[in-house]
């Protein structure tokens, strides 16, 4: 029998699911996904990292993807695109089988924009290195998608801000930018605040004074790090709540500065597609 395909659920072995008009076993799983990074394996297969709707991040492999035309028809092995796929997860083993998939939807903008693109390839790269294997959240996955499909077709850095912050947060390390993480107190302009080298968000920069035995208000004392201006500041809070309207072009840079600052506490060596961006920023500065 055949019965209506529904994104990812688990129900008895002798229940089937439709897909591309045939009949799948339940033990299989039908959702919707990203390729975060892909590379070739042995003749014709291809390994995968997928961020799906309803499983989180998954490893898999394609057999024979390079040959076949009819089951990742239409580019749907590539990134950038919201695919519909066909999984089939063993327990003994770290790689699912991946037997099909097709496109559901693509933004044709991230062709044609270059700073969209690298921007998009950063934002795929973070993803993945950021998120755990097999813990779904279809709210991370909703987020990806939204930027996703609007980069280069809406102002791009707001964009990218505000996954940058919504992925710290989806991962465990939100930062705190209203409280300073070690006395507590709230943040003011005149705590001068600097970032948390732990990762918890912002300090009042009188603490690393205090911690050279220094005064907060000795002219000798400089603060190891950039103290975040109130329009900087006011940008990223705004930034972890929706999309930021268009700041002024000095702000934004700061802000993409800023969280390069907060993702590199997180990582645990550089990213690639972060020299790429660098690289057209300074095409598209020049």
């Amino acid at each position: 029998m055949k019965a209506m395909a529904y994104p990812c659920e688990y129900v008895g072995r002798d229940v089937f699911w439709d897909f591309f008009g045939e009949t799948v076993a339940a033990d299989e799983i039908i959702t919707s996904a990203f390729v975060l990074r892909s590379r070739n394996f042995g003749e014709s297969d291809r390994i995968l990292v997928l961020l799906t709707e309803e499983a989180g991040k998954i490893s898999a492999i394609a057999k024979g993807a390079r040959r076949s035309v009819r089951r990742f028809a239409g580019g749907a092995l590539e990134p950038f695109q919201e695919i519909q796929v066909r999984l089939d997860r063993k327990p003994q083993f770290s790689l699912a089988f991946l037997h099909e998939s097709r496109v559901l939807a693509s933004n044709p903008a991230l062709a044609s924009n270059l700073d969209a693109f690298a921007w998009a390839s950063y934002l795929t790269e973070l993803t993945e290195v950021m998120t755990a294997d097999r813990d779904p959240c279809r709210d991370l996955y909703e987020l990806y998608r939204e930027v996703i499909s609007r980069l280069g077709r809406d102002l791009i850095e707001p964009l990218a801000h505000h996954f940058v912050l919504g992925l710290l947060e989806r991962s465990g390390w939100a930062p705190d930018f209203g409280i300073c993480g070690i006395c507590g107190e709230p943040v003011t302009e005149g705590s001068r605040p600097i970032l948390d080298s732990r990762g918890s968000g912002v300090i009042c920069a009188r603490h690393e004074a205090e911690a050279a035995g220094l005064d907060p208000a000795d002219e000798r004392f400089r603060p190891s790090r950039r103290v975040i201006d109130p329009p900087l500041m006011a940008y990223v809070r705004g930034a972890t709540l929706s999309v930021p309207d268009v700041a002024e072009p000095a702000v934004g840079r700061l802000a993409t500065a800023l969280l390069d600052r907060l993702v590199d506490l997180h990582l645990t060596k550089p990213l690639r597609s972060r020299a790429f961006l660098k690289t057209v920023a300074k095409e598209f500065s020049s």
